[in-house]
């Protein structure tokens, strides 16, 4: 089986939908399935993670998430399934408006993009005008959670097409990402500290990712508590001078791109897992999952999707999006009481590899892509 899939990023850029769909093409190939990503070229000089299964096209015109790409003919030429990774403003239009109509299309709806300003103008006008005439073009559309689907733009179309929707979250590799040893002496960290952990984009596009509000709440906290940060980003040098005017400059550790192994080391090193969204464009919380699978327990904002990776006063704690004083009073609960951050770390590792392992979500996507394979013939 040959699978193509189209995503608006791909590592190195910063992105979960490409984080995301790289990580499928991987994992399928590993199955031996002949899978392949497609994604607009980064301007950036290749890295580890350009590899000779990812084909970067010369954007003709690029924004956001969207770009205007060259015919992608050859690239789908011999494709059994074509896999779009939503939203790809500018490529969707052209996939779904039927001219690959030989060729099945799975969709995955990964969110809705909350941009200001004229993009904001211009996203919601496409979701109202062009969104409903595209997505009935899709033969199956996987989305991470029902909880978020009923809540999407796209929720009166999924209401209406329960046969084509597919509830598949995304999984780990519960296996890599799983409790151990503490590595604080690694990030200069005292070992009997508070530490806190977040794990998210420092940019522009990742502004709903709740870091103002982090820093907000973490001044609330004892003076003796740490902050590791791991992202980076074109506003990273903004949140590092909030933290040096804030005077906690020497207690928030910005660690910027790091590799897997020291992000699981980072995981096995806190306390606690904060994920402070402010917005819907969060759909999901795959870093809170790999903090689940690492036995942390997790701050996240009662977000559509985010509630089914953290389980209320099961796993962590919900809180409302933006509300500091919350998001602050819940940290300082989990911080004052190790029982209960034993207790729910353990019931996250359990919940992660009952519901998000990665073997489970490849199943999945298999399975779906049998099935509409199984339709055309």
């Amino acid at each position: 089986m040959r699978v193509v899939h189209l995503a608006c990023v791909a590592p190195p850029e910063i992105g979960g939908i490409g984080t995301a769909a790289l990580r499928e093409v991987v994992g399928l190939r590993a199955r031996g399935i002949d899978a392949r990503l497609i994604a607009p070229e980064t301007g950036r000089e290749a890295d580890e993670d350009d590899r000779s299964f990812v084909t970067r096209v010369h954007p003709i015109v690029r924004w956001g998430n969207g770009a205007i790409l060259p015919p992608l003919q050859k690239q789908l030429k011999g494709a059994d399934v074509i896999h779009l990774h939503y939203p790809f403003l500018g490529v969707a239009e052209r996939l779904l408006s039927g001219i690959q109509r030989e060729i099945p299309i799975v969709m995955t709806f990964h969110m809705d993009p909350t941009p200001k300003g004229i993009k904001g103008v211009l996203v919601r006008a496409h979701r109202m005008m062009i969104q409903p005439f595209l997505l009935p073009h899709a033969s199956k559309i996987i989305v991470s959670s029902l909880d978020y689907a009923q809540r999407s733009s796209a929720r009166h179309f999924f209401a209406t097409h329960l046969d084509r929707v597919v509830e598949l979250p995304f999984g780990i590799d519960t296996e890599f990402f799983s409790p151990g040893p503490s590595h604080r002496e690694r990030f200069l960290i005292p070992a009997d500290a508070p530490t806190l952990l977040f794990v998210g984009g420092l940019d522009r596009a990742h502004s709903f990712k709740g870091v103002e509000e982090l820093f907000r709440a973490f001044a609330m906290l004892d003076p003796s508590t740490h902050l590791i940060m791991i992202g980076d980003g074109d506003v990273r040098t903004v949140y590092e001078s909030i933290a040096r005017e804030s005077g906690f400059e020497s207690r928030v550790h910005f660690l910027g791109r790091v590799d897997d192994e020291t992000v699981r080391d980072a995981y096995r090193s806190a306390d606690v897992f904060v994920f402070p969204s402010t917005s819907e464009a969060e759909a999901f919380g795959l870093v809170a999952v790999e903090a689940e699978a690492c036995g942390l327990p997790v701050v996240a904002s009662s977000l559509p999707g985010v509630r089914t990776v953290v389980r209320h006063q099961e796993t962590g704690f919900l809180v409302p999006p933006k509300d500091v004083e919350a998001l602050a009073a819940a940290i300082k609960q989990l911080l004052s009481d190790a029982p209960m951050r034993r207790t729910f770390g353990e019931r996250g590792r359990a919940l992660a590899q009952e519901r998000f392992s990665w073997d489970r979500h490849l199943d999945g996507l298999m399975e779906v892509y049998r099935e509409v394979c199984a339709l055309r013939s």
